[in-house]
């Protein structure tokens, strides 16, 4: 048994035009790859972002607890010369870092407390020396701390 196979006139088929055909050998990326490149950069950027925030929170609390640290040695240096503590910083020769307030809440012969706040961040820290009044968010003589 013989098998007649009919055949089929094939056609030559253009994939591309000749302009589609010069513009594809152009070399680049495509749309798509550029979108997928932005969506990546985009994620990695909303990674970043509260990374970034905690390090400047946690910058600028470790330049008040300095300014603070500063502050006690300066006042107990300020009063083992004149037996009582001062509220005035010039009299302290202290000068505290850039951007940096510090408030003297009270300041007499018993003791002293301060609070620092930086003028880029809403964190507050205080501290307090003998017999001066507990100042939150300091809750224990000589510890500074923050909220």
């Amino acid at each position: 048994m013989t098998q007649r196979f009919k055949r089929v006139r094939s056609l030559p088929i253009q994939f591309f035009s000749g302009e589609a055909m010069a513009l594809r050998a152009r070399r680049g990326f495509s749309l798509i790859e550029l979108f997928t490149v932005l969506a990546v950069i985009a994620i990695l950027v909303a990674l970043a972002v509260p990374r970034l925030h905690d390090f400047k929170h946690r910058y600028y609390q470790a330049t008040l607890l300095s300014d603070l640290r500063n502050v006690a040695a300066t006042e107990e240096a300020y009063f083992s010369a004149a037996s009582v503590y001062t509220s005035d910083l010039a009299a302290l020769n202290f000068v505290p870092t850039q951007l940096v307030t510090i408030t003297f809440v009270e300041a007499d012969s018993t003791g002293w407390s301060a609070t620092a706040t930086h003028a880029n961040d809403t964190i507050t820290c205080a501290v307090f020396y003998g017999g001066a009044a507990v100042l939150p968010p300091a809750s224990a003589k000589t510890i500074i701390a923050c909220n």
